[in-house]
């Protein structure tokens, strides 16, 4: 007997690689990128334009829902916990983003004129990035149900 273990053999453990092949994952990460281009283009002009953070946030709010649907529509039933992943991931990326610029005063204060405490922004910003994504997901996957 050899006392070497056979790799061929699943152990169970979720790794990685098991991980990423995940359809689900795929479907939020192809949602991800969309809606993260699509902020760009429906909000990056016009803010550079406007000096306005808002308007780069309603144009992500506006990708976030067709990021939204399109997770409803691929997973084929109205599922809202992968629109609130998409909309955690997303946040976690543009706040990210947003704090780093704001740290190297490359970006605009969000709301010119208040206060500089003001949390108004990142109080109201989130959530209207959850309820878009939690809101194309269902409407998504309505109508993807429709057609089975």
């Amino acid at each position: 007997m050899s006392n070497q273990m056979d790799n061929t053999q699943p152990t169970g453990e979720l790794g990685l690689a098991t991980l990423l092949r995940s359809t689900q994952l795929r479907i939020v990460l192809t949602a991800l990128v969309l809606s993260a281009v699509g902020t760009g283009v429906l909000g990056g002009g016009v803010m550079l334009a406007w000096n306005n953070v808002w308007v780069l946030a309603i144009g992500g709010v506006a990708s976030l829902f067709a990021g939204g649907l399109y997770i409803g529509r691929r997973v084929g039933e109205p599922e809202p916990m992968l629109g609130a992943v998409l909309a955690i991931l997303y946040f976690m990326i543009v706040a990210g983003v947003l704090f780093i610029g704001a740290l190297l005063e490359k970006l605009p204060e969000p709301l010119p004129g208040l206060d500089r405490g003001d949390s108004t922004f990142y109080f109201v910003w989130p959530l209207l990035m959850l309820v878009a994504c939690v809101l194309g997901g269902i409407i998504g996957g309505q109508s993807g149900s429709w057609k089975k």
